[in-house]
């Protein structure tokens, strides 16, 4: 093997062990959110027939809505949390996750005095129907606890995304997780066995938010957490700038709250009750089916954001391939069984006669828009993390509203079985034209960052140095600023390979180092060695204590830089060091 070549899989072991260890619990997560969202309908389905579904669906746009705030502001709060953390500077994460969670409290406040209020408006909007009718009754029954149970909701979201971006990804997937079967179980206590009917749904959901809150409040007791909650005085540049990251992606359920109520009542012209019943179960087939994706997303989106922030571009490359590659050949075998057991799942969710078999047909349909809807998600979150927000608001308002309303619309002019391409159709025109964009418009490669890879040999670290210097003349780095680089390269990479690697091969540092456009130089490190912080040596002045004596060199270190940064990442020993 060639050193390039060894060099180039050893940088992959890094990306390829976070991919991983991120992966796994956001599956579980992801898993837990799919049969969450099901489980409501399943139970009502069973419990009540049609009308039940019925409801499901006309109350599906309002969670669009939702989705809008609580994951907009969710999403751009452990964006903004990620790369502050990825450039060193916990303070300014924390400040954005403080000014966020003020944020979530009040609108769902707000939220929640809106939608009580105004319900017999927004009855009407949903098309519920008459007042007196049973769709009427159960709709507002569910909308009303949904309101109230509104402030659990944003803080589920909030507390999910920006724990699991504090390296705790494991309660967080738990917290995600517990919730969502808390519901499912509370679902088939409330709805099959005290009958309940759809309040025994909305119940059961908040609930698990309740309890999944609670879980997450634990990342809080935890010694190394660097995530908390300071009392901040608003600054609305700092929410705005969160909610432009956060709603890129999720303003496009605007979209998808308008295209569904045009849906619902297309399909209620067409087919009545039963139409609309099957249009539900094809949404709950897609909550199961593009799990995968959901949970590559949020895999993909912490990681390209840590990465983008350090500007390694390599890096985020390798994220995003393993994401399309697990995502095309999972998306296909999903597709694959869902297509085979659709009469089944048809006559699970309560669709009876010759509602199975129409039922089983729009699901087949559905099934060919599986692979396209994830390549659009996963890179939309990639898209999200590297601050290419315009392309993340196209992805989302071609997909879940332009095409997919543009192909409802013409498709509704046919019978009713073909009306269900819309979905395949809207996924593949959304990509032809989102590709292109994107390639029109690439990001322009930057000469001033420079990366290297450190073996376990301190021998190689006068190469490193040489090649770090010869970086700093390139950008016209002044003397001081070459001095303070090499002298931080040379102390922190020691300390590592004496105090930390354990001589046992495999063992590697990566920098990068980067001019940023203040005139300041950037020290990323990222170590596979065992749990160390450098910059936690003892100090003293015993000069025949190894460790006193090499703390020294740290303590030069953390004089000349601007400011230093050490946390366990995915994983990894992860440093930040800023020369002015």
């Amino acid at each position: 093997m060639s050193d390039t070549t060894s060099n180039l899989a050893k940088r992959k072991a890094f990306t390829d062990s976070m991919f991983r260890r991120l992966f796994w619990p956001t599956l579980v997560s992801a898993a837990g959110l799919a049969f969450g969202d099901v489980a409501d309908a399943l139970f009502v389905g069973i419990r009540l027939g049609k009308v039940g579904l019925a409801t499901m669906s006309l109350v599906a746009p309002i969670y669009m809505i939702y989705n809008v705030l609580d994951v907009g502001i969710a999403i751009g709060a452990s964006v903004k949390y990620t790369h502050s953390l990825g450039k060193g500077d916990a303070k300014k994460g924390i400040e954005y996750f403080s000014q966020m969670l003020m944020t979530a409290v009040a609108v769902s406040i707000i939220v929640a005095v809106v939608g009580l209020v105004f319900m017999p408006q927004i009855l009407h909007m949903l098309g519920a129907g008459s007042e007196r009718g049973a769709l009427w009754m159960y709709t507002k029954e569910y909308l009303q606890i949904m309101f109230l149970g509104a402030p659990l909701t944003f803080l589920y979201f909030l507390l999910y995304y920006c724990v699991r971006c504090d390296d705790d990804e494991k309660l967080a997937s738990a917290g995600f997780f517990i919730g969502y079967f808390t519901d499912v179980v509370a679902s088939a206590v409330f709805i099959m066995g005290f009958k309940l009917d759809v309040r025994g749904a909305i119940y059961a959901t908040v609930l698990g938010k309740a309890v999944g809150v609670c879980i997450f409040m634990f990342h809080f007791t935890r010694k190394w957490a660097i995530l908390r909650f300071g009392f901040v005085k608003p600054d609305f540049k700092m929410i705005i700038d969160a909610l432009q990251t956060g709603m890129a992606s999720s303003f496009g359920y605007i979209g998808q709250f308008i295209a569904l109520i045009v849906v619902n009542n297309i399909l209620l012209r067409m087919g009545g009750d039963s139409a609309l019943a099957q249009f539900n179960v094809v949404q709950d087939v897609s909550y199961v089916a593009l799990a995968i994706y959901s949970a590559l997303g949020d895999t993909v989106q912490p990681l390209c954001g840590t990465f983008y922030a350090e500007h390694n571009r390599e890096a985020v490359r390798r994220v995003m391939q393993l994401g399309i590659i697990i995502g095309v050949f999972s998306g296909a075998a999903v597709a694959a069984v869902f297509a085979f057991f659709a009469p089944q799942i048809c006559d699970l969710f309560g669709l009876e006669g010759s509602s199975i078999s129409e039922g089983a047909f729009a699901v087949r349909l559905f099934c060919l828009s599986i692979i396209p809807a994830g390549l659009s998600i996963t890179w939309s979150s990639c898209f999200q993390s590297i601050k290419r927000v315009r392309i993340v608001f196209l992805i989302n308002q071609l997909r879940t509203f332009i095409c997919f309303l543009a192909f409802a619309l013409i498709l509704s002019q046919f019978d009713i079985k073909w009306f269900w391409l819309t979905f395949f159709g809207a996924e593949v025109l959304t990509i032809a034209v989102w590709v292109p964009v994107c390639h029109s418009k690439k990001e322009a490669v930057s000469n001033n960052v420079f990366t290297y890879l450190l073996d376990n040999n301190s021998t190689d670290i006068a190469d490193l140095l040489q090649k770090a210097e010869e970086f700093c003349d390139a950008n016209n780095a002044n003397a001081k600023q070459s001095y303070c680089v090499s002298i931080c390269v040379e102390e922190i990479c020691q300390a590592i390979i004496e105090n930390a690697f354990k001589n046992q091969g495999n063992e590697y540092i990566q920098l990068t180092l980067c001019f940023e456009k203040n005139g300041n130089i950037v020290i990323h490190l990222r170590d596979n060695a065992v749990t160390f912080n450098p910059f936690s040596m003892n100090i003293g002045n015993d000069y025949e204590d190894d460790e006193q004596l090499a703390s020294l060199g740290i303590q030069i270190v953390k004089k000349r830089s601007k400011q230093f940064f050490y946390r366990r990442y995915a994983g990894f020993n992860t440093l930040t060091v800023e020369v002015e």
